[in-house]
């Protein structure tokens, strides 16, 4: 894990430490954010919940890397976003966000915190390609997975929910930022 905060325009990611755990016990009990990620609200005790967080914590796995995205300005905890099941032999790996705080929703900040992870993802832990699922009604984390260069290359049908499969290269990814960084030079 890198201990070195993680930066784009408007936030940094952090490695998660017991802190953040109150938000995201809130978040993970949310129906709605729940809904948005498929996935039954959280129905456990706070102090259970903790418990598995620490342990978490305290394990070193080699396949799955989640960081804490925080406001530069106010250094308020306000999503999570995660790398997971890490193929280190073909440098392959799926990831994923949530932004748990609302007022944060459709300003950017996602956009922002994902930028920053996929750079981290590709240029400090070496993915050549990043996976990614996301409902079919989540039409906002669809724009924010676009606008950081993800590709629509299939669709799932799980639990009957429908789930559009998107991915990115690491030659996408460059040729992406080369472009970003050049339009940032012209303006």
């Amino acid at each position: 894990m890198n201990p070195t905060p993680i930066s784009g325009d408007r936030v940094s990611l952090h490695p998660k430490s017991l802190a953040d755990a109150p938000r995201d016990y809130i978040w993970r009990k949310d129906a709605e954010l729940s809904a948005l990620n498929g996935q039954p609200p959280l129905k456990i005790s706070f102090i259970r919940y903790i418990t598995q967080f620490e342990s978490a914590s305290m394990s070193d796995h080699p396949a799955k890397e989640t960081l804490a995205i925080r406001t530069i300005a106010e250094g308020r905890h306000i999503g999570n976003c995660a790398i997971y099941d890490i193929d280190w032999d073909r440098a392959e790996a799926h990831v994923g966000i949530v932004i748990g705080d609302r007022r944060y929703w459709d300003q950017g900040y996602g956009s922002d915190a994902f930028r920053a992870f996929l750079g981290y993802a590709f240029n400090h832990l070496g993915m050549r390609r990043l996976h990614l699922k996301t409902l079919e009604r989540n039409t906002r984390a669809q724009r924010c997975f676009s606008r950081c260069g993800f590709q629509p290359c299939g669709s799932l049908l799980e639990n009957g929910d429908t789930y559009i499969l998107m991915q990115l290269s690491y030659e996408d990814y460059v040729s992406r930022e080369l472009r970003l960084n050049k339009t940032k030079l012209d303006s």
